[in-house]
Protein backbone atom coordinates (compact mmCIF):
# COMPACT_ATOMS: atom_id res chain seq x y z
CA UNK A 1 0.00 0.00 0.00
CA UNK A 2 1.33 3.40 -0.95
CA UNK A 3 0.58 6.29 1.36
CA UNK A 4 0.81 9.91 0.30
CA UNK A 5 -0.43 13.21 1.68
CA UNK A 6 0.36 16.49 -0.06
CA UNK A 7 2.21 18.11 2.83
CA UNK A 8 2.72 21.44 1.06
CA UNK A 9 -0.99 21.75 0.27
CA UNK A 10 -1.81 20.93 3.88
CA UNK A 11 0.77 23.50 5.06
CA UNK A 12 -0.88 26.19 2.90
CA UNK A 13 -4.31 25.32 4.28
CA UNK A 14 -3.05 25.43 7.88
CA UNK A 15 -2.16 29.12 7.49
CA UNK A 16 -5.83 30.12 7.66
CA UNK A 17 -6.80 27.66 10.39
CA UNK A 18 -7.21 28.11 14.14
CA UNK A 19 -4.77 25.29 14.89
CA UNK A 20 -1.82 26.41 17.05
CA UNK A 21 1.35 26.80 14.97
CA UNK A 22 3.42 24.33 17.00
CA UNK A 23 0.76 21.63 16.68
CA UNK A 24 0.35 22.36 12.98
CA UNK A 25 4.10 22.00 12.45
CA UNK A 26 4.18 18.75 14.43
CA UNK A 27 1.28 17.41 12.36
CA UNK A 28 3.09 18.32 9.13
CA UNK A 29 6.17 16.47 10.40
CA UNK A 30 4.08 13.37 11.06
CA UNK A 31 2.63 13.57 7.53
CA UNK A 32 6.12 13.97 6.04
CA UNK A 33 7.39 11.00 8.03
CA UNK A 34 4.46 8.86 6.89
CA UNK A 35 5.18 9.75 3.27
CA UNK A 36 8.86 8.85 3.70
CA UNK A 37 8.15 5.59 5.52
CA UNK A 38 5.68 4.61 2.82
CA UNK A 39 8.37 5.06 0.18
CA UNK A 40 10.82 2.97 2.20
CA UNK A 41 8.23 0.21 2.58
CA UNK A 42 7.27 0.19 -1.10
CA UNK A 43 7.72 -3.25 -2.72
CA UNK A 44 10.50 -1.96 -4.96
CA UNK A 45 12.61 -1.08 -1.90
CA UNK A 46 11.66 -4.15 0.15
CA UNK A 47 14.40 -6.26 -1.42
CA UNK A 48 17.01 -3.73 -0.29
CA UNK A 49 16.03 -3.88 3.39
CA UNK A 50 18.02 -5.95 5.88
CA UNK A 51 16.49 -8.59 8.14
CA UNK A 52 14.24 -7.03 10.74
CA UNK A 53 14.35 -3.63 9.10
CA UNK A 54 10.95 -4.07 7.47
CA UNK A 55 9.35 -4.85 10.83
CA UNK A 56 10.95 -1.78 12.43
CA UNK A 57 9.78 0.46 9.61
CA UNK A 58 6.27 -1.00 9.76
CA UNK A 59 6.16 -0.33 13.51
CA UNK A 60 7.32 3.25 12.94
CA UNK A 61 4.64 3.65 10.28
CA UNK A 62 1.93 2.36 12.67
CA UNK A 63 3.22 4.64 15.44
CA UNK A 64 3.09 7.67 13.14
CA UNK A 65 -0.42 6.75 11.98
CA UNK A 66 -1.48 6.60 15.63
CA UNK A 67 0.11 10.00 16.24
CA UNK A 68 -1.70 11.42 13.20
CA UNK A 69 -4.97 10.06 14.57
CA UNK A 70 -4.33 11.70 17.95
CA UNK A 71 -3.78 15.08 16.26
CA UNK A 72 -6.95 14.61 14.21
CA UNK A 73 -8.99 13.71 17.30
CA UNK A 74 -7.68 16.81 19.08
CA UNK A 75 -8.17 19.02 16.00
CA UNK A 76 -10.87 17.51 13.72
CA UNK A 77 -10.25 20.30 11.20
CA UNK A 78 -6.96 18.57 10.31
CA UNK A 79 -8.89 15.76 8.65
CA UNK A 80 -10.39 18.23 6.19
CA UNK A 81 -7.19 20.25 5.73
CA UNK A 82 -5.18 17.19 4.69
CA UNK A 83 -7.68 15.89 2.11
CA UNK A 84 -6.78 15.98 -1.58
CA UNK A 85 -8.47 18.67 -3.68
CA UNK A 86 -10.48 16.11 -5.62
CA UNK A 87 -11.73 14.27 -2.52
CA UNK A 88 -15.49 13.65 -2.72
CA UNK A 89 -16.30 11.58 0.39
CA UNK A 90 -18.10 12.65 3.56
Amino acid sequence: MMYFTDVERTRARLVDSAIPAKDGMAYLQVLSNLNALSLLLAPLNADELEDGETERLEKMFRDHLARRTLFEVQYPELVVLSRPDDWTGN
